[in-house]
């Protein structure tokens, strides 16, 4: 019997992370091991949320600041929405998520589809020996 993921406290007792976990795992069928890689990428998802709330805070959208010397600079949440960017596009690929269902059950397909010809050209060959 396959175990089932079961979801961290710490996602549980967040309604955003919670709400976030469950849109990640709908429709598909991640295994327990799953669970931290998961995690993981609510986290980094709860990050890129928060810049971006903190970059629009005044109204606008601020990119930049000027530093006590007067000279402007990016804000440092801009290399923080890069970094968590990157983070969330390897997680998904990682966890496969990156791949529609239906991509991949034409990939599961293509490789049956392989397996059967190598199982049939074996036992071709075997009859004829």
């Amino acid at each position: 019997m396959a175990r089932r993921l079961t979801k961290p406290a710490s996602i549980r007792s967040d309604p955003w992370r919670s709400r976030k976990w469950n849109e990640i795992v709908r429709g598909r069928d991640p295994s327990p091991s799953d669970a931290p890689t998961i995690a993981l990428l609510v986290s980094w998802y709860q990050v890129i949320e928060q810049c971006m709330d903190d970059i629009g805070a005044s109204g606008g959208v601020q990119v930049a600041y000027q530093n006590d010397m007067g000279d402007i600079r990016a804000l440092p949440k801009l290399s923080t929405m890069k970094q968590a960017s990157a983070e969330i596009r390897a997680l998904s690929r990682q966890l496969g998520l990156d791949v529609s269902p239906n991509e991949r059950a034409q990939a599961k397909a293509g490789r049956a589809q392989v397996l059967s010809l190598v199982i049939a050209g074996r036992k071709r060959k075997a009859s004829q020996a």
